[in-house]
């Protein structure tokens, strides 16, 4: 196995695994274990899910700025390591409060790993192929997430809660080992990637967003891939009044087809410029959440449904990798960070209010909402790319302007 498919495959294991833990988390220990093992009421769900995402928002732009310093791995590790005793604590301690607080432990840990895994992608892969490597992080991710919500579930009803803890640690302890694999772990960037070459003529078309235009464009992303979800439950019963368990039936087909074109686009995601598949599935995604909204019918609605999802995981990864090119220069981790930070605030901003729309409003406004903020996010980028290609046109202009020549002095002839 090459160098660079040795590295893409320990970070797909380490998504993968971290998001398995992730997965369990917060639907089994969370939004089970808590209420039902700790006899904790309802709120304290809402109090867990609050004092991870505080944590981690508030640790995560130092945390990036700190993997600058001491170097990624290093980081990398010890945002896993700390998660390994929490859950061991958490576990032995079987305490409501005691939960809350090593469960902001939990939200360090990922706050400390994320900018600097961000960044180790930036580092170890070449620009050529990062829509390809986000896009398939993005599949383990999900993958994570599916595998750990399903285990989670399954030992919860037919094992105990202790098997659910030495799971999430058994994902957590192989995900360290996975990050302890890796070769880097001197203090600064570690720069694996082969360096564009410096005679390459500059591509004026080429769109390459800064800090503030992917900051601006992630925070209507966010609230438009969010602002629905905490109204689906409703929207599936008085919209649609049908049980999940039925809507799920109709689903296997319209997957395995998202899922056969998904596959195809990671072959040529880096043949696009970055603009494009973002254009592209924020438009696709924006309709299909629309959409939902104008139809009770569940043979319409399933495949909408799996268009929503196929356009966000075409887009997301584009912007991770447009956030890759943006800090190609200097303090890679601390901006990874604060972006990173203000993706997870627009999360948790867009479910505070979804949740109050639809309590005002019933539960289509916060789809109809999210449709609008999504094609926000498209009109945002659009608007940028239709700037840079201007201002790259005049650049390219003056660059090919022959430069003027001081008028000849007559020389005297010689007598």
């Amino acid at each position: 196995m090459g160098d660079e498919r040795r590295r893409l495959f320990q970070l797909l294991a380490v998504m993968f695994l971290w998001q398995a833990f992730v997965g369990i988390y917060f639907l089994s220990l969370v939004q089970q274990y808590l209420p039902q093992q700790l006899h904790a009421g309802l709120a304290y769900s809402g109090y867990a899910m609050a004092t991870y995402g505080i944590a981690k928002f508030v640790v995560q732009a130092p945390a990036g700025w700190l993997s600058d310093r001491v170097g990624r791995r290093i980081t990398m590790l010890f945002g896993v390591a700390i998660s390994v005793p929490a859950l061991w604590l958490m576990m032995a301690v079987p305490n409501e409060k005691a939960f809350l607080a090593f469960s902001a432990v939990l939200g360090i840990g990922a706050a400390t790993m994320w900018p600097a895994f961000m960044a180790h992608v930036g580092e170890t892969m070449p620009a050529s192929g990062r829509n390809r490597t986000m896009t398939l992080l993005n599949v383990a991710h999900m993958s994570g997430v599916g595998l750990g919500t399903f285990a989670g579930v399954l030992l919860v009803d037919y094992v105990t809660y202790g098997a659910v803890f030495w799971l999430c640690i058994g994902f957590n302890a192989l995900a360290l080992l996975m990050v302890a694999r890796g070769g880097c772990y001197r203090a600064g960037p570690c720069v694996e990637a082969p360096a564009p070459q410096a005679t390459a003529a500059p591509d004026h078309g080429e769109w390459r967003p800064g800090i503030g235009a992917l900051a601006i464009i992630v925070v209507f992303l966010t609230l438009g891939s969010s602002l629905h979800t905490p109204m689906i439950g409703a929207y599936v019963s008085e919209f649609l009044r049908v049980k999940m368990s039925t809507l799920a039936i109709f689903f296997p087909v319209p997957a395995a087809l998202a899922a056969y074109v998904f596959w195809r686009y990671t072959r040529v995601a880096d043949r696009f410029k970055r603009h494009v598949p973002m254009m592209l599935g924020l438009f696709v995604t924006a309709i299909s959440i629309f959409g939902l909204t104008l139809t009770p019918n569940p043979l319409v609605v399933v495949p909408l449904v799996v268009l929503a999802g196929l356009g966000a995981a075409i887009s997301v990864p584009a912007w991770s990798a447009a956030a890759l090119d943006a800090t190609d220069t200097g303090a890679r981790g601390a901006w990874l960070g604060a972006l990173t930070a203000l993706q997870g605030l627009g999360v948790a901003a867009g479910q505070g209010l979804g949740g109050v729309i639809g309590g005002i409003w019933g539960p289509l406004a916060p789809f109809k909402i999210a449709a609008l903020m999504l094609f926000v996010a498209l009109l945002l980028i659009v608007a940028h790319q239709q700037t840079q290609a201007r201002r790259g046109r005049r650049l390219g202009r003056y660059a090919t302007q022959p430069a003027m020549l001081p008028a000849a002095v007559p020389v005297p002839a010689a007598d």
